[in-house]
């Protein structure tokens, strides 16, 4: 099968008097067994995703990784090629070096703690990258939509949150994972042009992601917002014109049904009032299970840039911040400059300016809100980079795949449409 052909196209349909004649029950059948096939494995995918986040003591990354290993070979077993694009290949390399630094690494005991989310950030750029390049489209974005609906909606039953805050409830990780889901609802909205029903959608994944009082979450997507608009005012303006209705209708909607829980609005003022404080609540604990607080982070910045000018190329070591200090760095560019020098921050990053390139490469094919939506998200979770350790991050893994595949997928319709290919 050659990278012309997706999953959506079902064997051309023979000729009748110069037509068309309508597809067998058989080749429908088999489209819908294809359709309902790409759905469940982008839905199974989401959902171990979530579970992986929410609940990592029961669902650790070893059985995230037998999980999406599974599900990977079942795509090889329908679509025999992965998605191996240059963003894969540039982490590959990372994950490689995060392997090569337990030779000098002070603890390699505990470099597994890098080690398997890595290999699992990996996984997870071939797979989402492979069901969006070879699958039908909308079966890969509902799925994921539901994934990750089924698995928000396991967590709230397990936890009680929104309505109760569980007593080792980590803002950061959940948040991360509502986040994904903002992601997974627009991305489907945009391809399924589902206006009302995306925003709708929407709004109560912000506010989920408000409840959960993630400051560096909350903020990072205000900051994507607001980056996204200056750099597509036009596109961003119309988009905004387009929905207007749409979201008089939602923000009512939505108004109502938060004004009429008491417990519910608790915790978005909750989450409001940690972000509006601003540097005064960084001084705060900003995750009950670690404790961190502005001036730990200062003291863990200014201890990684110390240790990273002793080996400012190589790096110390993959684990090497936590065996040294007791604690990640909680940041990305210290816990990579001084695990893996120069090296590892170089190709991390790399990742941000691939993507960044290949909008800018795609910026004449029509894409409509999605350049939007990926600029948005890019500029948001470089700004979590800086008080979050990103670079094993799952959905960050999810993010870059399904976009990658997206730009690829759509680009590539485009050359075909205007060169005439059926």
């Amino acid at each position: 099968m050659s990278l012309a052909t997706t999953g959506n196209a079902g064997p051309p349909a023979a000729p009748d008097d110069g037509g068309q004649s309508p597809p067998s029950l058989s080749q429908l059948a088999a489209r819908a067994a294809g359709w309902f096939g790409s759905f469940t494995l982008s839905a199974a995918a989401a959902f171990a995703s979530v579970l992986n986040a929410g609940l990592d003591e029961s669902f650790n990354h070893a059985r995230f990784s037998v999980v999406l290993g599974i599900l990977l070979t079942l795509h090889l077993l329908r679509y025999p090629k992965i998605l191996f694009c240059q963003e894969s290949a540039v982490y590959a390399c990372l994950l490689c070096y995060m392997a090569l630094s337990t030779v000098w690494t002070p603890d390699p005991r505990i470099a597994v703690n890098t080690l398997l989310p890595g290999l699992n950030f990996l996984l997870l750029l071939m797979l989402f990258g492979s069901l969006v390049m070879f699958h039908h489209v909308a079966a890969v974005l509902s799925g994921m939509l539901f994934g990750f609906s089924c698995g928000a909606g396991v967590y709230t039953v397990l936890t009680g949150f929104p309505l109760t805050r569980p007593p080792d409830f980590s803002y950061n990780a959940i948040a991360g994972m509502y986040l994904f889901g903002l992601f997974s609802i627009f991305v489907w909205g945009w391809y399924a042009r589902q206006r009302l029903l995306c925003l709708l959608m929407a709004t109560v994944a912000m506010m989920l992601i408000a409840a959960t009082t993630s400051i560096k979450t909350n903020l990072g997507v205000l900051l994507g917002v607001i980056s996204a608009a200056a750099i597509y005012l036009r596109t961003f303006t119309r988009i905004l014109g387009q929905s207007s209705i749409a979201l008089l209708v939602v923000s009512v909607a939505i108004s109502y049904a938060v004004l009429s829980n008491e417990a519910l609005l608790k915790r978005l003022q909750d989450g409001v009032d940690r972000v509006t404080l601003g540097v005064q609540i960084l001084s705060a604990r900003e995750d009950q299970s670690q404790g961190t607080s502005f001036n730990d982070r200062q003291y863990w910045q200014k201890i990684g840039l110390k240790g990273w000018t002793g080996n400012p190329v190589f790096g110390s070591g993959v684990e090497a911040f936590r065996a040294d200090v007791g604690i990640t760095s909680h940041s990305t560019p210290i816990d990579v400059l001084y695990n893996f020098g120069l090296i590892g921050f170089a190709l991390y990053y790399a990742l941000f300016v691939m993507l960044a390139r290949r909008l800018y490469i795609a910026r004449r094919v029509r894409l409509r809100a999605l350049p939007v939506l990926i600029f948005s998200g890019t500029i948001c979770y470089l700004f979590m980079s800086l008080s979050e350790p990103l670079h094993y991050n799952s959905f960050f893994a999810v993010f870059i795949a399904v976009n990658v595949a997206l730009l690829r997928r759509q680009a590539r319709n485009e050359l075909a449409a205007d060169s005439g290919v059926p």
